[in-house]
């Protein structure tokens, strides 16, 4: 937070006009880089293939910490925008980005606003911009074993031919764990993360088979790290 308050003036500044977008990553990958190089975070990440910069994609991480957040602009050199729960508009400083179009707000509680939330997504990912959304919509109660997967990735992934993009975190939870929680862990260390190679919807009978293959994957990513 107090990180957030000294950016907050550049925010401001520069989160506005034609290329607020681009400025607005450039100061969240800043913010990440800082909180990194503070917190003691180091990234292994590994690709299994190159991913081209200039299509979009769709990257879907499982959710084990708030530190997932942060790392998604440190491993990604892509133009992304998060698909956030409406909570944090609530949230002073970070709501600065939902609200001036760097990021979209999801509204998972209700119906219609939840499906028009991806009207915007879709402009998005037709304007060549990527998204990122958590298909778990939360940070499970359970991490790191995954929760059920929310539709939405997946519809859009279908209907705008986008290819997902899995991406599997391993260990966040063990470095930043629920920062609501006094006695929770927050220790440095080492990020360990695969960013797999996309899957593509045409090879998908339907959204739901698409679902299933990226839970599949992650799953059993956490599954054979958990066994060694």
């Amino acid at each position: 937070m107090l990180l957030g308050l000294l950016l907050f003036p550049f925010m401001l500044v520069f989160i506005r006009g034609d290329r607020k977008v681009e400025r607005g990553i450039k100061i969240k990958r800043l913010w990440s880089s800082i909180l990194c190089f503070f917190g003691g975070y180091r990234i292994d990440v590994k690709f299994e293939v190159d991913l081209p910069q200039d299509k979009p994609f769709i990257f879907c991480p499982n959710h084990t910490s708030y530190l997932d957040i942060v790392l998604m602009y440190l491993i990604l050199p892509h133009q992304i925008a998060f698909l956030g729960m409406s909570e944090i508009l609530k949230w002073p400083i970070i709501n600065l980005f939902f609200k001036r179009g760097v990021d979209i707000p999801v509204y998972r509680e209700a119906g219609k606003k939840a499906i028009d939330c991806l009207k915007p997504a879709a402009d998005e990912l037709k304007n060549g911009r990527s998204l990122v959304i958590f298909p778990e919509g939360k940070i499970p109660g359970e991490v790191p074993k995954l929760a059920p997967f929310k539709r939405g990735a997946f519809i859009l992934a279908k209907e705008n031919d986008t290819p997902i993009v899995p991406i599997t975190f391993f260990n966040n939870w063990k470095l930043f764990s629920d920062h609501t929680d006094l006695f929770g862990t927050a220790k440095p260390g080492t990020a360990i993360v695969k960013v797999h190679q996309p899957i593509y919807p045409k090879d998908f009978q339907d959204f739901l088979s698409l679902q299933r293959e990226t839970y599949r994957i992650i799953d059993t990513e956490l599954q054979d790290y958990g066994n060694k």
